[in-house]
């Protein structure tokens, strides 16, 4: 224990914040760089989704002013089966990819009620399914969570027991809608699960959280060291913060400032004290006629009422 706490004595915690906030920086960049660049078709996939919806939902941009956006982000993204432009009457208007959805009519329909695993199915070809996602969750699912292979799995459970479930197909089906035209867009992408996402990100936040527990480690030895200083107990206020973090934190400083510190040893003891308990200096100012503790300031007494002296103001 004796080693322990010289160890901890010899500890410099400025140096040490310097270097774990540099590390901690860098790792985080390279977290992100490092997801950025695996999941980057994913996110490139939801920021042109938003930019093409904003664009089409705007009223005062026609339809046929984004095509040519449309069609670079339909040949530019391998996740892409199809993006169509679709009347109110469910007529096709534009396909990006002239795939076989550029039908006469696009009706959809649900294939399920459980809104849970709801499906939605072409009206004439039950095998193609489309999996509705919304836009608020696109970025989330295409950016980082790599779910795809998630609701390829759910999807293959629901079909598993139907007639010819390996002939079924399932689609990724986002959209957006102008109102003032009752046209709709339907971003139609096929299911393609990163490789080896789910370690990546499992990677990326064991490193984390390996930053986030020094983090709390480290905050009670320095209250731990801190204490010791203070000739307060260690080992409590250390576990207290390891426990508690940043709680126990506040209560160790609110602690501290509701008594006082000695001068020359640090020792923090009640500021009724006129002596330190561990070294014997005088720490607190007294009435020149009965002794009581006053504070820095008072012109009078509060135990006898007696007028301090000048020299009594000022720190003695």
């Amino acid at each position: 224990m004796k080693n322990i706490d010289r160890f901890i004595d010899k500890l410099n915690f400025k140096k040490i914040t310097v270097a774990y906030i540099i590390c901690a920086f860098v790792v985080g960049i390279f977290s992100i760089s490092f997801l950025g660049y695996k999941f980057k078709e994913k996110i490139i996939f939801a920021i042109n989704y938003n930019k093409i919806s904003e664009k089409f939902e705007d009223e005062k941009i026609g339809t046929d002013s984004i095509t040519a956006d449309i069609i670079d982000f339909a040949n530019k993204s391998t996740d892409i089966a199809d993006i169509l432009i679709i009347n109110k009457d469910n007529k096709v208007l534009f396909s990006a990819k002239n795939s076989q959805f550029n039908q006469s009519e696009f009706n959809l329909e649900l294939s399920k009620k459980d809104e849970r695993t709801s499906y939605l199915t072409l009206a004439n070809d039950s095998n193609i399914n489309f999996k509705l996602v919304k836009s608020e969750e696109l970025i989330l699912r295409a950016a980082f969570l790599g779910n795809e292979k998630e609701i390829e799995h759910d999807h293959n459970n629901e079909i598993f027991f139907r007639d010819n479930f390996n002939n079924e197909k399932l689609y990724l089906l986002s959209y957006s809608a102008n109102k003032s035209t009752g046209d709709k867009i339907y971003f139609i992408s096929d299911i393609h699960p990163i490789q080896n996402a789910e370690m990546y990100i499992k990677i990326v936040c064991a490193a984390d959280m390996l930053f986030f527990m020094m983090y709390w480690v480290l905050l009670s030895i320095f209250i731990y060291q801190n204490a010791k200083k203070s000739k307060l107990s260690p080992a409590l206020w250390g576990i207290i913060t390891l426990f508690t973090n940043l709680a126990g934190v506040f209560v160790y400083l609110i602690y501290k400032q509701n008594n006082q510190s000695c001068f020359k040893c640090g020792a923090v003891q009640s500021k009724n004290n006129i002596y330190c308990i561990h070294c014997g200096t005088k720490i607190s100012n007294t009435c020149n006629k009965c002794g009581h503790v006053v504070n820095k300031g008072d012109k009078f007494c509060n135990n006898c009422g007696n007028e301090l002296p000048s020299e009594e103001k000022s720190d003695e």
